[in-house]
């Protein structure tokens, strides 16, 4: 129970965070923006559940973790390359007072 808890604590925080940066990115399109955002998350939400319905078919439900776990890591290590690409400094973000 405290795990779900936990869980769904965490996903809210990320989908805020990534719903934040999604219209700091486009302040003059905020509506396409997140319908554009919506439109992908929701994929995602689909491609995970068609290929865990797959998985636990054919193979068995102790694999779905095991599955799921190659797109979380491939996803990763994608971040961590774009993270260190292209650097963000706090500087860069903070409010500028006059």
């Amino acid at each position: 129970m405290l795990l779900s808890i936990f869980w769904g604590v965490a996903i809210m925080i990320i989908g805020l965070g990534m719903q934040v940066k999604v219209l700091a990115s486009a302040p003059d399109a905020t509506d396409v923006a997140m319908s554009l955002f919506s439109g992908i998350f929701n994929i995602g939400i689909g491609a995970g559940a068609l290929v865990g319905s797959q998985v636990s078919l054919h193979l068995s439900m102790a694999s779905v973790g095991y599955v799921g776990a190659i797109p979380a890591l491939v996803a990763l290590v994608w971040s961590l390359m774009i993270f260190r690409r292209w650097p963000v400094s706090l500087e860069d973000h903070q409010p500028h007072h006059s």
